[in-house]
């Protein structure tokens, strides 16, 4: 065989051989990306709902701690408002007291 079509024939190879290799390497790299960025959306997603998760909580127990100083205000407020009325009924009867003896 001449030497030159060797040569030729051997370049050819090589070139068809790194043609398929990169092609090999190429889709590998395309996939090893595409499931890169697939984990790295998910690690994502996962954190977004454990913050969403921590929010509902947090404000759920802000919720709660709200109602709690609601009612006990109003309860303070039914106090002060049931103590006012005693004193007032007291009064009235200890005006109409008076004006029985007169």
């Amino acid at each position: 065989m001449d030497p030159i079509i060797a040569i030729v024939l051997i370049v050819v190879a090589l070139a068809a051989g790194v043609g398929v290799g990169y092609a090999l390497f190429y889709k590998k790299g395309v996939e090893a990306g595409v499931e890169k960025r697939k984990r790295d959306a998910e690690a994502i997603v996962g954190s977004a709902e454990q913050q969403a998760e921590r929010i509902v909580e947090d404000a759920e127990k802000d919720a709660d701690n709200k109602k709690k100083s609601a009612l006990i205000e109003a309860k303070d407020e039914i106090h002060k408002l049931r103590t006012e009325a005693d004193k007032e009924i007291k009064d009235r009867r200890a005006e109409l007291s008076r004006q029985e003896r007169r």
